[in-house]
């Protein structure tokens, strides 16, 4: 299986459709790049006059926001792509040639273009946007850390405080009522403006004022970085299990703790085994969802290995499915999962495929209804787009939940009132254990996996992983710092990091035919989630011949074309130009003995670096030279 992407779960690749961008123009090219992309990659079929209409009402929109003189009306534009963009372009040059705000003006063009086709994955992230993200992703958020429940009554209740972080180390706690911040107290009106007064540079202190029902106290929090950990898990008193996801972080990615999420969740249900616990609460309130992979992962734990987890189709007609990791943990227990208005994408896909098969009870409120395949793209000029590349459904009944929702089989509103927060009472949370009590049973493990462990794949295989000084840079990559390492096992494991198939089954069939045995995985870059990044992957195989099979066959023919290889490695080597969702995306893979290697290397379309995938290829097989398993 050849590594199409850097191993985000939301794709990071661009898609050039028309003329190369010019890197000398990157507000130009943000825009050319946001149009091609929302043409191509767009899961519904959009006029390219449409797209860039819209676009110029947004610029004009922005122009008279700024009291600046009016771009005037867009010339007529072709049905042709390239003739749209080319006129357009003209238009646009001209009238921001005489105008300072030009990266606002970009932004302008690219947000209106996404906009216009109403879709909730679909919108463009400013540069600052895109670095607050990248921050985020890194786990360097600095302010107070505090979860607060806005507009509600009392308008802002303290809901969670993120553990070890500035206001627990102040003594802020969960049912506080914020009603001042610096002396200023608060009205409704402010609500909007309370999360920007509470962010501030590290070292920075902020006073709150709070109310705990015996009068105000005055708090002094130093800002400072947080983490809210995206999995909690404990026992509760009755002894059932309790697991609540806030975010389904991409596999692999060590999180600023140093914990992995899937490794964290494999210890607490080996921790519940241990404790007795007889059943078990996923809950996915609030939860907006994140990587599908790592729903496919966490499915995995309570469903077989033929068990599929969403179903997908674009434009191009497309079809395809993920499915469950295939790594059931040992001991299965009867399951419920807790969802609200806040549930939403990645949390609907794992409800909805635990529901269709019969695997779980659903309780709470109606999901958000926002589901959809997404990419997030890198532009020239430093944002980013996301963007719904596929509608997404059930695996089964393919019933719609974008726009609808998931409906629970128990309804229970949320009823928290301050004293419960206060007290750490969850009526929600009740209702869930309650509902438990008619669950039977689930039906045996039935999963089939190689007989090895993460741990040997990881000894095995680990040395041909560059260090982080080893890997190659260039003028764009200028860091070479590991943000992702996973280990595979499992068939489906291999087929869910490369974004699903048409029939999964039967491609999980084939990779273990070849006696596929396990893989190491791992991502570089200069941060994680950006672009340009690299990755490395080595798939072991019982034998040479299934070894064989595998470097020589393309199972990703959608996303991946045969080119020639710019080095020649090993017993064989296959070079692969990444197509629609990977384009950007450049690919070496061969073979040494019984393991099959492959090198990515992506970017944003128009940016190839040859040199340095081919140093990093000639890096990662003289490391592979010195294994004995070839």
């Amino acid at each position: 299986m050849r590594l199409v992407h850097a191993g985000l779960a939301l794709a990071l690749f661009g898609l050039s459709v028309l003329s190369p961008a010019h890197a000398q123009d990157s507000n130009l090219d943000g825009i050319r790049a946001t149009y091609q992309d929302m043409l191509e990659l767009f899961y519904r079929p959009l006029a390219p006059a449409d797209l860039l209409s819209a676009g110029w009402n947004r610029l004009q929109a922005e122009a008279t926001q700024r009291g600046a003189p009016s771009p005037g009306p867009l010339p007529d534009l072709s049905s042709d792509p390239d003739a749209a963009f080319q006129t357009f372009a003209q238009a646009y040059s001209a009238y921001v040639a005489n105008v300072t705000w030009t990266d606002a003006a970009a932004t302008a063009v690219e947000s209106g273009m996404a906009d216009s086709v109403h879709e909730g994955h679909t919108h463009v992230l400013s540069a600052s946007q895109f670095q607050r993200f990248l921050t985020t992703v890194s786990g360097g958020q600095e302010s107070v850390g505090l979860g607060i429940r806005y507009g509600g009554n009392p308008p802002s209740l303290v809901t969670a405080v993120a553990p070890n972080g500035p206001a627990d180390a102040a003594g802020v706690k969960p049912g506080d009522v914020i009603v001042a911040v610096d002396g200023h107290d608060l009205q409704r009106s402010d609500l909007g403006s309370l999360s920007t007064a509470l962010s501030g540079s590290a070292g920075s202190s902020v006073q709150l004022s709070v109310d705990r029902g015996n009068g105000r106290q005055e708090i002094t929090v130093t800002r400072g970085n947080y983490y809210f950990p995206p999995l909690e898990a404990r026992v509760l008193p009755d002894g059932t299990g309790y697991l609540r996801l806030t975010d389904f972080v991409v596999p692999g990615t060590q999180l600023p703790d140093g914990s992995d999420v899937l490794t964290d969740l494999d210890r607490a249900l080996d921790d519940f085994d241990a404790q007795g616990v007889q059943d078990i609460v996923l809950d996915l309130r609030d939860n907006g969802g994140g990587s599908v992979q790592t729903a496919d992962e966490i499915l995995g734990r309570f469903l077989p290995e033929t068990a599929r987890s969403v179903y997908e189709h674009d434009q191009r007609g497309h079809e395809s499915y993920d499915i469950a990791s295939g790594r059931e943990h040992a001991r299965q227990l009867p399951l419920a999962v807790l969802l609200n208005g806040g549930s939403a994408s990645a949390s609907e896909i794992t409800a909805a495929a635990l529901h269709e098969a019969h695997r779980a009870v659903l309780v709470g409120q109606r999901t958000a209804g926002a589901l959809a395949s997404s990419e997030l793209l890198p532009l020239p000029g430093g944002g980013a787009l996301q963007i719904a590349v596929a509608a997404a459904s059930t695996p089964e009944t393919h019933t719609d939940i974008d726009g609808v929702g998931v409906a629970p089989d128990v309804s229970s509103t949320d009823s928290r009132s301050i004293d419960d927060y206060r007290n750490g009472r969850d009526p929600q949370l009740d209702a869930a254990v309650t509902a438990l009590s008619g669950v039977p049973p689930p039906a045996p493990r039935q999963t089939s996996e190689s007989g090895i462990t993460s741990d040997q794949v990881d000894a095995l295989l680990q040395a041909v992983l560059p260090a982080e000084s080893a890997i190659p840079t260039n003028d764009r990559l200028t860091h070479g710092s590991r943000w992702q390492h996973m280990d595979l096992i499992h068939p489906n494991q291999l087929i869910d990091q490369n974004g699903g198939a048409p029939d999964p089954i039967a491609l999980q069939q084939t990779i273990r035919s070849r006696g596929y045995q396990g893989s190491v995985v791992a991502t570089y870059g200069n941060s994680p989630g950006d672009l340009p990044a690299v990755s490395v992957e080595a798939d072991l195989y019982a034998a040479a011949d299934g070894a064989h099979a595998a470097a020589s066959t393309n199972d990703l023919p959608d996303l991946l074309q045969p080119v020639d290889a710019p080095v020649s490695l090993g017993d064989e080597t296959v070079g692969y130009r990444g197509t629609w969702i990977a384009d950007g995306t450049r690919s070496v893979t061969w073979r040494r003995g019984r393991i099959v290697l492959t090198v990515a290397y992506s970017d944003v379309p128009g940016f190839d670096r040859p040199e340095t995938l081919v140093a990093l290829a000639q890096a990662v097989d003289s490391l592979a030279q010195n294994l004995s398993l070839q």
